[in-house]
């Protein structure tokens, strides 16, 4: 009976556990939360059965009971332990708090739940109690029967091994110390298998004297002869030594050069893969930063839109009670068509702003993944880029300022064009910036009959005469250990270059900021 009593404290205390966010859930009528709470229950090993019923004795969710236990529930007395059949637990009231600004009411009845278990996990709990006394048995027959290996260990077969490891580290270049002490220290069976080896031991050093005497012997005649046929091989080696040594020489020398020569190619091809590969990596990145950081500023609008949704839910909500109770007035009538203007505007502008978003990052996320041909409004086209660059942006104080025609149209590859725009900015914001909290980043535009002229420039650090010279040098960068790569103004080059036919000039000085003028053909070969 005790642990009955403790497994249906366990059911009430769940009860108390999950109370506020299952009442609040019933409350609102969110039946997936109600759900999702109810499941947790029932998932449990303890739970066998859970069944809530709302305050107009709704079934809001059952498991584990068959249809008609509703008729037997609402016999139970609120807040006690309940038995039946198999089955016992907790029946309890659910109550939801209304808070009003600092004030709480005395909550508001809005059903019951009946969380239960049953006797097969008493069972459980009861077998458990007494495996512990069986396996402390089990502890004691192993522990005397560890004794018992241990002793015969200490008295038979450790003996034996020191016997048999002696044996085994026999030496036969020093036999005499070799032999045996006794391992038990005593006159027995032991103590006669170690004597009869050490005689054996002394038979063997007698027979490896006379075997040195005959080794001896032989050899003083092999080293006679060996002296003779040493004299007769010294006198060709001498002769073809010096042959032999220059064409060995040769030859490792040729391998060495081969060699060296396949691991330069291979080298060579490697570098040029993996050049290729961090370009590509470079001209990507771009698009995992402003997935990110358009990800991250989608969310507060559509957050605010989500929070304007649950108000408007709940005065529709409040709306319909008091129409239902007949308690609505005119006042309450204008209090809610405000609150519902409010929220509506609130949707507006936020849903607006997150669809512009979304226009903007959809527009530069398929421009840099494809190769698409298309008419690009240049000045347009830079405030897309910028908005897309806002989430950088906006933790800063920087600035980007945009001059010239705004008429201008060109028939090229949008990507590659956002991916000069895109370059220039963060180029300025990462390198230019360091230490300067207020920057100013200014693009200007012009055109003639043949070219399009884009100046950029910023008043930021600059960089040095000595550095300038290898500013679209791959894997040049000023930040090397700081996350620089190295290929943000080599991309560019190539781009402006190789994509536009262009050109691209940059000027500078230390503390003066960086300036680029880039110019290339209106009409782009397609």
């Amino acid at each position: 009976m005790s642990v009955k009593k403790e497994i249906s404290a366990e059911l009430a205390q769940l009860k108390h556990t999950i109370d506020d966010s299952l009442s609040q859930a019933i409350w609102e009528l969110n039946d997936p939360q109600i759900d999702a709470i109810s499941k947790g229950l029932s998932d449990m090993k303890l739970v066998q059965a859970v069944i809530v019923i709302d305050e107009y004795d709704g079934v809001r969710y059952r498991n584990g009971l068959t249809a008609d236990f509703e008729i037997k529930n609402n016999t139970f007395k609120p807040n006690e332990a309940v038995e039946f059949d198999d089955y016992f637990g907790f029946h309890g009231n659910l109550t939801y708090t209304l808070t009003n600004g600092q004030s709480k009411n005395n909550g508001h009845h809005v059903g019951t739940i009946t969380i239960l278990s049953n006797d097969s996990n008493i069972y459980s709990a009861v077998i458990v109690q007494t495996m512990f006394p069986m396996i402390g048995a089990l502890f004691s027959i192993f522990l005397i029967s560890y004794v018992i290996k241990r002793l015969f260990h200490n008295l038979l077969t450790t003996p034996l091994e020191m016997l048999s490891y002696g044996i085994s580290q026999i030496n036969l270049s020093n036999l005499s110390q070799s032999k045996l002490d006794p391992p038990s220290g005593q006159n027995d069976e032991l103590s006669v298998l170690t004597d009869s080896f050490n005689l054996l031991i002394n038979k063997l050093i007698e027979y490896k004297a006379n075997l040195e005497l005959a080794q001896n012997e032989l050899v003083d005649a092999n080293k006679r002869l060996d002296k003779q046929n040493i004299d007769l091989e010294q006198e060709v080696t001498k002769k073809t030594s010096t042959l032999s040594q220059a064409n060995q020489e040769l030859a490792l020398q040729k391998e060495e050069l081969v060699e060296s020569e396949r691991e330069l190619r291979h080298s060579l091809a490697q570098l040029t893969q993996t050049q290729n590969q961090l370009v590509q990596s470079e001209k990507m990145a771009s698009l995992g930063s402003l997935v990110a950081g358009i990800s991250h500023e989608i969310n507060t609008p559509v957050g605010i839109g989500v929070t304007a949704v649950t108000y408007l839910s709940e005065c529709v909500d409040k709306l319909a009670q008091e129409i239902s109770a007949k308690t609505l007035t005119q006042t309450k009538m204008k209090t809610f068509i405000s609150d519902a203007n409010h929220s509506c505007e609130l949707l507006t502008s936020n849903l607006n702003k997150a669809s512009q978003l979304i226009q903007s990052f959809k527009d530069i996320a398929v421009d840099q993944t494809s190769e698409a041909i298309r008419d690009v409004n240049l000045v347009s086209y830079l405030n897309e880029v910028i908005t897309s660059l806002q989430p950088k942006l906006k933790r800063t104080e920087h600035r980007i300022e945009v001059h010239g025609d705004e008429n201008i149209v060109l028939l090229c590859r949008a990507g590659a064009l956002s991916q000069i725009f895109t370059n220039l900015i963060l180029n300025s914001i990462v390198h230019a910036f360091d230490g300067i909290e207020q920057g100013v980043m200014t693009f200007s535009f012009k055109t003639d009959q043949d070219n399009v002229y884009i100046n950029y420039k910023d008043n930021g650090n600059g960089i040095s005469e000595k550095d300038l010279a290898m500013l679209f040098e791959p894997f040049f960068t000023t930040k090397r250990g700081q996350g620089g790569s190295g290929l943000g103004t080599h991309i560019l080059y190539n781009i402006v270059t190789q994509s536009f036919n262009g050109e691209i000039t940059a000027q500078s000085g230390a503390g003066q900021g960086l300036e680029y003028a880039i110019n290339f053909p209106i009409k782009q070969e397609i």
